[in-house]
């Protein structure tokens, strides 16, 4: 498949008279919202829309200033942008502009839909990848920018940082982070590449990521930085997610049972094994990087992470050999 949502947005929209093709069989690409820079320059919106039903959510537009879009593939492409309320979004919206590239309107309201179909019969088929960009045009818009943005380097997690835990405190939206990274601050967007899976556009630093991860898995990320002066990506870094803290515990002996108990009052984490003693632990945050790492010897053992910062954290408890992975949040 092409894609993968990172980020997902709905909405409802019903198909227009022959030329004003608003249905959106293809689904929402790039995921997310992109936010429109308003400074002159053309701005990339993906490089591969297809003619196929796809619809672009965008915002950051200034009503009464004119806008063109611009999109190129060797069959055609037509193009259809209308106005939505997010807030309560109707059945379709009004039409502020289609046709064949490029495609001059002038923006009512801050948020926008351009929509991708193959021609004005609004045929949805093909799989052709089309660069799509946007500029205004507006005598208004100019690049303020000093210079152009520099590739995102200092990575957390750092490159091919290891354990990095999975926050399943909500199932139907696991979620690894804050990512965040270091660059000269020129960059007006940000968007967040996880390497052939796909994109989430206008994220901020530090970001955190709802995908569906999974569990002791590598993953390859990168970040796009852009302003009205240029486009920069990064370099790819790798991680690799935590070991599925679920399955840990069948590696102990089922006449052993292990507990846990953090004490917010005096910052106190104590681990309970019921017939074995520990032999050590070891502590991460949730960025994948340890921060305490001790020898223990009883079965009843207490920990103080005063010298800790709140946050979530795993600890990995050994005992006889085995390990069991234990999430708690500091407070």
């Amino acid at each position: 498949m092409k894609k993968i949502t990172l980020l997902v947005l709905c909405l409802s929209v019903s198909l227009w008279s022959s030329g004003q093709c608003t249905s959106i069989g293809g689904g929402n690409w790039p995921t997310g919202l992109i936010t429109m820079l308003n400074d002159g320059a053309v701005q990339t919106i993906a490089t591969n829309n297809y003619g196929a039903g796809e619809y672009t959510a965008m915002t950051g537009f200034v009503a009464g200033n004119t806008y063109t879009v611009n999109a190129t593939n060797m069959n055609g492409i037509y193009i259809t942008i209308a106005e939505i309320d997010w807030a309560a979004p109707a059945i379709g919206g009004t039409v502020l502009g289609h046709g064949t590239p490029s495609v001059t309107f002038t923006a009512t309201t801050p948020d926008i839909i351009l929509h991708w179909h193959l021609d004005a019969t609004c045929d949805e088929s093909g799989a052709e990848n089309t660069l799509t960009t946007i500029q205004c045009t507006s005598a208004s818009c100019s690049c303020t920018a000093g210079a152009a943005p520099d590739a995102a380097v200092a990575p957390s997690p750092v490159d091919n940082a290891v354990d990095v835990p999975i926050d399943d405190t909500d199932p139907a939206n696991l979620a690894v982070g804050p990512f965040s990274w270091s660059d000269n601050g020129e960059a007006t967007v940000y968007d967040f590449n996880i390497v052939g899976v796909g994109t989430a556009s206008g994220v901020g630093n530090p970001v955190t990521i709802n995908y569906t991860w999974a569990y002791n898995t590598t993953y390859q990320w990168s970040i796009t930085s852009t302003n009205c002066l240029g486009t920069v990506t990064s370099v790819d870094y790798t991680f690799t997610t935590e070991m599925d803290p679920s399955l840990s515990t069948e590696e102990f002996e089922s006449n052993n049972s292990i507990s846990h108990f953090y004490n917010v009052n005096t910052n106190d984490l104590t681990f309970k094994s019921s017939s074995l003693p520990f032999t050590n632990v070891e502590i991460y945050s949730i960025l994948g990087q340890q921060v305490l790492n001790n020898k223990l010897s009883e079965t009843n053992e207490t920990i103080n992470l005063s010298n800790i910062t709140d946050g979530i954290y795993i600890a990995k408890v050994s005992v006889d050999g085995r390990t069991e992975a234990i999430k708690f949040v500091k407070k």
